[in-house]
């Protein structure tokens, strides 16, 4: 039938039924508006359920008409259940020898049920012994292309992936970059994919949000998981499915994107563009000898030979990323400026101490990551680095986190959007006022500076985080009242180093805060007062120094608030919550508190509550735990910490 005509027939036969109409797996993002004219609403409680793996077209109905129910995974115990019945028959008793095995078989399944059923189902037909179940396991990519018992798990993980548009597909592919089950941090992750060139380049919006958004699709397909957010519910972590990622590397071979190297997968390849190498560099050289190699990624790899390093910067001349992060390294190879096409530079969380004066040549570089490494102080050749976007140089030692100190010159980096935890004295403090294209910017600054960068701050007019660290050797309050205004844009501020004592006026006026750390001194719950009338804060750091007494939050303070951290309220003796207050609570973190009293009983309104800790507190608070009342009051809360400190008493 023609559209049409299937439109006018449904709207003659559905008027007097009431009816239930099912629309299984959609991919069609418009898909609601191309069948809502055909099913009236007949006001006789009709239903119409969709099925879908793309969060988008469930969005695209209206708000007013839609109930979504996202479906979780299974959990474990689910999936246990669920694999034993369909593996070992209707008394699901796993033998003793094998029930190590059938774990990772089951964890590997990430609770889907379609996975679980279709293993186990392959699994009924073997023999209950280990090598035999042990070689599904280990051969499972191939078994998924092979075995018709696997064909539906295939089927939807592949639909999946050719449903998606080709800068996807890329994007998708470079989780077989990482090893299996890792972490991917956001951030990375996005300046990974900038530098590879699979963004889009778009003149009105920073690369940075485009990314985001190609993330944000992925997830909405279900194609990407979200291991961990951050409070203000952006991704802070990703992954993809463990199934997924078997068949990631043969869709990778395939097209020569890249290839994962380990101790026992060496052989030659001369088309591959990217590696990855994993626990040993022993023979990678000799394999990619001719390739035209663009990337090169290390993990959980113990030692990295000088030649190694030597030879990959002279002989790849090519290469866009070096991504070294948590490599056993000490040191660049001054060769590595003559990498003219390097975009992506890592060098985070290894023993580097200083850089060499050639990366000043780098002119294409855009992301360099000195993220915990020994790097004090960064060269004046950075100036040359005309592309930098993200510049990130906190370090850390036993006197706690810094930023490396920056250089006269660094104002040329005009197409900066993240330069955070550096150290500016006055001389290069004006420079600043070149970067306006900045989102993220962490820096550090003497006492007798702060008021001239918050001058600067109030005209960058894309600041979405800022973060400021002042050194001084005084402990008396800093007078916030006479510093400019940040831009109202702002999503997440920190100032550290110095405490207020009274918040400033236009802190209520930041609208769009969504995180909040400050240093504070005196009434606590005059601060609170002002700090509950922000309308989009989730998470609150607050360290106090001569709090009150007693902390009171009124019904119908901080509504969307997430996440409560109270630092170092040692003069802190009774907390009160009333009902309605903070009721989007999901942590609660108190302490050191040596003279609170008693655990504030009113926790029991906080419904959301999903963990609390009280530290440092009395001995006899901390004895409360084991009180009925007290378990009656926390029953609904899933972590609860509290620990104590000694008292001495005469």
């Amino acid at each position: 039938m023609e559209e049409k005509d299937l439109i006018m027939m449904l709207r003659e036969h559905l008027p007097d039924k009431c009816y239930m109409i099912v629309f299984d797996d959609v991919w069609k993002i418009e898909f609601w508006r191309d069948v809502e004219h055909a099913l009236l609403d007949n006001q006789k409680n009709s239903r119409v359920m969709l099925t879908t793996r793309n969060n988008a077209i469930a969005e695209f109905v209206p708000l007013s008409i839609v109930h979504v129910h996202m479906l979780e995974p299974l959990s474990l115990e689910e999936g246990w259940e669920l694999f034993c019945r369909k593996a070992l028959g209707s008394d699901g008793c796993c033998p003793p020898n094998l029930t190590e095995l059938l774990k990772r078989i089951v964890g590997k399944c990430g609770g889907l049920p379609l996975a679980i059923s279709a293993m186990g189902g392959l699994l009924s037909r073997k023999n209950k012994i280990v090598s035999e179940w042990e070689n599904l396991l280990d051969s499972l990519g191939s078994k998924l292309s092979t075995n018709s018992r696997l064909s539906d798990c295939k089927r939807v993980l592949s639909k999946g992936y050719y449903n998606l548009p080709h800068h996807l597909k890329q994007c998708l592919l470079y989780f077989g970059v990482f090893p299996e089950g890792y972490e991917i941090k956001f951030g990375r992750l996005i300046c990974l994919w900038i530098a590879e060139g699979f963004v889009q380049c778009n003149n009105h919006l920073p690369s940075e949000h485009d990314a985001e958004e190609y993330l944000k699709e992925l997830i909405d397909r279900c194609l990407v998981q979200v291991s961990k957010r951050k409070a203000y519910r952006r991704a802070k972590s990703c992954r993809v499915h463990n199934l997924m990622y078997e068949i990631i590397p043969r869709k990778m071979g395939a097209c020569d994107f890249g290839l994962f190297f380990d101790e026992e997968n060496f052989s030659h390849f001369s088309k591959t563009q990217r590696i990855s190498t994993h626990n040993c560099t022993n023979g990678v050289l000799e394999s990619i000898k001719n390739s035209k190699i663009r990337s090169n990624c290390l993990f959980n790899v113990d030692k990295l030979p000088e030649s190694f390093m030597t030879t990959f910067v002279v002989d790849f001349k090519l290469l866009k990323i070096l991504d070294f992060e948590n490599a056993p390294l000490d040191c660049l190879p001054d060769g590595v400026g003559k990498l003219f096409h390097l975009h992506y530079l890592s060098l985070k969380n290894t023993k580097v101490k200083e850089l060499p004066k050639s990366m000043g040549m780098l002119l294409n570089l855009e992301t360099l990551d000195l993220k915990w490494t020994f790097v004090i102080e960064l060269l004046i050749e950075i100036k040359n680095l005309k592309k930098l976007r993200c510049l990130i140089a906190k370090r850390c030692d036993n006197k706690g986190s810094y930023g490396a100190i920056i250089q006269e010159g660094f104002g040329a980096l005009t197409e900066s959007q993240q330069l955070r935890y550096v150290q500016a004295n006055t001389k290069v403090l004006e420079e600043l006022t070149k970067l306006r294209q900045t989102r993220k910017l962490g820096i550090g600054v003497k006492k007798r500076d702060v008021k001239d960068l918050f001058a600067i701050i109030q005209n960058m007019e894309n600041l979405e985080g800022l973060t400021v660290s002042v050194f001084t050797k005084g402990e008396e309050p800093f007078d916030i009242q006479s510093l400019a205004s940040p831009p109202l844009c702002l999503q997440r501020f920190g100032f550290g180093g110095m405490f207020i004592e009274i918040l400033p006026v236009w802190i209520s006026k930041l609208q769009n805060l969504t995180g909040l750390d400050l240093y504070l001194k005196g009434s606590t719950n005059d601060s609170m007062t002002i700090l509950q009338t922000l309308p989009n804060l989730l998470k609150l750091f607050l360290t106090v120094e001569n709090c009150d007494e007693q902390l009171h939050f009124k019904e119908g303070w901080f509504p969307k608030l997430q996440y409560l951290y109270l630092y170092d309220f040692e003069g802190l003796k009774c907390v009160m919550i009333e009902k309605g207050a903070m009721p989007s609570l999901t942590v609660l973190y108190i302490g050191p508190c040596p003279l609170l009293k008693e655990i504030p009983i009113e926790i029991e309104h906080l419904n959301n509550l999903k963990k609390v800790v009280f530290r440092m507190m009395l001995k006899e608070v901390y004895c409360m735990i084991t009180n009925e009342n007290w378990e009656n009051v926390t029953k609904h809360i899933p972590q609860v910490h509290i620990s104590y400190k000694e008292t001495n008493r005469e």
